[in-house]
Order: C-alpha cells, then structure tokens, then sequence
C-alpha cells in the first residue's frame, strides 16, 4: 500500500464526503477502489457496491466516469454512469480498439472489446 492509499470525495453526489481505500492495480493504468458512503440516517459509512477500473467522478456533472484500458492501449471501453438511490445507473459505454491504417482508436461494437 502506498501513500495515497484512501482518497476523500463526494462520490454519490449528495454534498457530503465519502472515502475510498485503494484496492489493486491491474494492467498498465488501471486501479479499483472500495469507496464507502456516508449515510447521515445512522451516521455511519457504508459499503456503496460501486464498481469499476479506473473510476473518475465528475461532481458539477454528477457523473462517475471509467475507463479500463487493454493490451498496452490498443484496446479501450469507457463507460458513464449516474448515481439513482446510492447505485451506479449505466448511461452509455463504449469501445475503442487502435486502427494501424488509421493510426488511431476507432469506435467498434462493445462486443469486440470482451
């Protein structure tokens, strides 16, 4: 465990600070976290169940952002989700796979990226 192994933040987007405990590292850049919620009924934190590689939350959008990334970057899925009730609601994913004629990540259909 490194330094920076619990993080603070807003992660279900009610105005009150959670925190996060590192979880692991996978391949190239990808982590996960174990983030907990405050939950002012018991005042106690609470295991959320939010899961996910590499997760960013974005508090003025109220959105959690992933990106897991594959095979030294030449494959990549990004997903977007909400927060409904304290549990993360898919919006929309996404698949990206390198293109050596393009010379760029080009769009595929999600089954390609499992």
């Amino acid at each position: 465990m490194g330094l920076e192994n619990i993080s603070i933040g807003d992660f279900n987007f009610d105005g009150i600070l959670d925190f996060a405990v590192f979880e692991t590292s996978y391949a190239g850049p990808n982590t996960s976290s174990i983030y907990f919620l405050y939950d002012p009924k018991s005042g106690k934190y609470i295991e959320s169940g939010f899961t996910g590689v590499s997760l960013e939350f974005d508090n003025k959008a109220k959105r959690i952002y992933e990106r897991n990334q594959c095979c030294a970057g030449s494959q990549v899925t990004t997903a977007e989700y909400k927060v409904v009730n304290n549990k993360m609601v898919l919006i929309k994913e996404h698949c990206y796979i390198w293109d050596e004629t393009k010379q760029d990540m080009v769009e595929r259909k999600l089954k390609e990226c499992e």
